[in-house]
């Protein structure tokens, strides 16, 4: 409860934040990072440990300073301050595309997150976007987001009552069936064309960009699920199954007839030098 408040006070977001800072503490006890890195000895599961560098974060203090960049950059930084190869800490890094994942994980089986939850999703580690099949995620996921709201309040209510309840307050003609065939299947597509161009600091590697963190191809340690783990050939399978469905390529690129179908040929240019 106090970290999470923390969080709260300092600005950090409760996942992001706490993610970065288990992994810094990883880094320690893999002896990757040190004592002087940290300014004191760091352990894992110490509330006080994890307020320091919550705090170290917000100010950007020593490895803070590092931290403070998410995840997904700070393994770079560090790679290359200890003189490592990033895939080297990559490794031990939990996130999908750059962006953190939080509590909720794959390997049990008992999480409503699915084997390709995250690895399908084009937002990444965001544990309310995740992906399921093609078109259940234009009814729930890109629905509730592109209407602004709760997706709990979306669960418990038939679909066709959602929609009429959205067409009813905003007056534009939305259906569940031009949902899941025209809108939401234009608006992830785009999403997934921006995600493909890049950014500041990362080139696109679907192979590894469409993918769970290695950690969930590892054995659950222990708990009642202990032993369960995240099956890469049905990760694989279901992730192609996933692209086809939307009208995308084997590496998830959408195709030229899905890009004119969806009123989206403006975007085949960047597409085209990706295939």
């Amino acid at each position: 409860m106090h970290l999470s408040t923390l969080c709260d006070k300092l600005g950090h977001s409760g996942i992001n934040g706490p993610n970065t800072a288990a992994y810094a503490v990883e880094l320690h006890q893999r002896g990757v990072l040190t004592d002087e890195d940290f300014g004191f000895t760091p352990k894992w599961g110490d509330v006080e440990t994890f307020d320091k560098i919550l705090h170290m974060m917000a100010t950007r203090e020593k490895i803070g300073d590092v931290l403070a960049e998410g995840t997904y950059r700070a393994a770079h930084i560090i790679a290359e301050m200890k003189g490592k190869k990033p895939e080297e800490l990559l490794k031990y890094a939990v996130h999908v595309k750059g962006i953190e994942i939080g509590a909720h994980g794959t390997r049990s089986d008992a999480d409503y997150t699915h084997d390709i939850s995250y690895a399908a999703s084009v937002q990444g580690g965001d544990h309310t976007s995740v992906a399921v099949d093609g078109y259940s995620d234009m009814s729930a996921a890109v629905f509730t987001d592109s209407a602004v709201f709760c997706n709990f309040t979306y669960y418990g209510v038939p679909q066709s009552l959602v929609f009429d309840f959205a067409k009813a307050i905003t007056g534009y003609d939305i259906t569940l069936h031009k949902w899941r065939s025209e809108t939401g299947p234009r608006i992830v597509t785009l999403q997934r064309a921006l995600l493909m161009l890049g950014g500041p600091d990362l080139k696109w590697k679907p192979i590894k960009d469409d993918d769970n963190p290695p950690r969930f191809y590892e054995p659950l340690p222990s708990g009642p699920y202990k032993g369960k783990t995240t099956d890469k050939e049905v990760v694989d399978t279901k992730l192609q199954a996933y692209f086809e469905t939307l009208g995308w390529d084997e590496r998830g690129i959408p195709t030229k007839e899905t890009l004119k179908k969806l009123d989206l040929a403006d975007l085949e240019k960047s597409m085209a030098k990706l295939r």
